[in-house]
């Protein structure tokens, strides 16, 4: 089914999709990618399958579509244009829009007039009445949130847009509106964030409840995206739902999975688990349909012995920058003399010898972190260094791009 393939999409099946490679191409790609241990991507450019600019496109209209952004189908027929037209992506999206509009041009423009959301953000800055009124348009088509059509068109950031939810959500719990619209707007203007602007307007901060609570731990989890939970807030704000109910609706997680979130959470705030143990259960529990499926995934979760946890492979930074062709044994060999030498950490002997950068080591360090919680293998991680140095990408991009944010198995 659509909906569920398409948070999910690999990059080589939206490249086939939009009629860019051909399947058979896809399958030497992927075998070849596989024995060379190296991304699809860098194979399809190399081998001159697609340009860099229409792989490039092709990873973005990837976030857009698993993050519920773009639809599937209008991502695929944008593609194509890029290719055939060698524009960027929102050129494509544009040109699709403007011959949507030529067909359709006699009937009425499907405009909303009121949009609470939006006249919030129009009155802290955030965004004009024209681009709000072009927004609604792209929600009465997709059916997707206000802020997050503004948040994919890059008109307002992240962090804009979820202090924008947190300001709406403190307005309807009851306080002065005119205050919070100036605190929103000072927060915009000044780059500080929300919680200081209410507190420099003598407004309590703590009335925002910034707390670690169910989207923290769904996000934790890779149950759910970063931009999916906002969608999520920002339904639960419009519709008045409850968080929980908005995320099962949304096929994120079954309501047996839902249930088990508020008790982790509970033993979380009374020091009986940890917030990454908690992340564990969810990920094995997330499609939970009855309790003889969730105890079966409790009791797999409990398989993994002491002994296997002992037994797992450690890994420091300068394995990660060593697997990764960054350091060679020889340079690691000759560092690690002058660091116990002149009694100085490994890695600050590696840096003041200029054999690594500090953007390779503090990717390395995030890989590391990676390993240490098992959510990558060694493997993956040399593979999203060199590809995220390459294409200026963060570790987590990569990561994303490649579809490894879950464990591996």
């Amino acid at each position: 089914m659509e909906e569920t393939s398409a948070t999910t999409i690999q990059i080589g099946d939206l490249l086939v999709k939009s009629g860019i490679v051909d399947p058979g191409v896809l399958d030497e790609v992927n075998l070849l990618a596989f024995k060379m241990r190296l991304p699809i991507g860098r194979i399809l450019t190399m081998h001159n399958h697609v340009s860099e600019s229409v792989f490039a496109a092709a990873l973005e209209a990837q976030a857009r579509v698993r993050d519920q952004a773009l639809p599937l189908d209008r991502a695929t027929r944008a593609l194509g244009v890029v290719a055939k037209d060698e524009v960027s992506l929102d050129e494509a999206l544009q040109k699709l829009a403007h011959q949507a509009k030529a067909k359709s041009a006699s009937a009425p423009r499907p405009v909303p007039t009121e949009n609470r959301l939006g006249e919030i953000l129009m009155q802290s800055g955030f965004a004009t009445p024209r681009q709000v009124e072009d927004a609604l348009v792209a929600v009465a088509e997709t059916g997707l949130p206000l802020g997050m059509v503004l948040h994919s068109r890059g008109i307002i950031s992240r962090s804009g847009l979820n202090s924008a939810l947190a300001a709406q959500k403190l307005i309807r719990n009851g306080q002065d509106r005119d205050k919070i619209i100036y605190s929103l707007k000072m927060a915009r203007l000044r780059s500080i964030s929300l919680r200081e602007s209410l507190k420099e307007n003598q407004i309590d901060p703590e009335l925002l409840q910034h707390e670690f609570g169910t989207g923290e731990l769904m996000v934790l989890a890779g149950a759910i995206s970063e931009s999916q939970l906002m969608s999520c807030r920002e339904l639960e704000i419009v519709e008045a739902r409850p968080l929980e109910q908005i995320i099962i609706d949304n096929g994120f997680a079954s309501k047996m999975c839902m249930q088990a979130v508020k008790q982790l959470l509970r033993m979380i705030s009374e020091g009986m688990l940890f917030e990454e143990q908690a992340a564990q259960i969810v990920k094995k529990t997330q499609f939970a349909s009855s309790h003889d499926e969730f105890n079966r995934a409790l009791a797999a979760l409990n398989e993994e012995s002491d002994e296997e946890i002992e037994d797992r492979a450690k890994y420091e930074v300068t394995d990660v920058l060593r697997r990764a062709g960054l350091i060679s044994d020889k340079e690691l060999q000759i560092a690690t003399s002058l660091a116990l030498a002149n009694r100085q950490p490994l890695l600050k002997t590696l840096f003041d010898a200029k054999l690594i950068d500090q953007r390779a080591m503090d990717m390395a360090s995030r890989c590391k972190t990676y390993l240490d919680h098992n959510l990558i293998q060694i493997e993956q991680a040399t593979i999203v260094i060199t590809y995220a140095l390459e294409n200026n990408l963060t570790v987590d991009e990569t990561i994303d791009c490649f579809g490894w944010s879950a464990p591996a198995e």
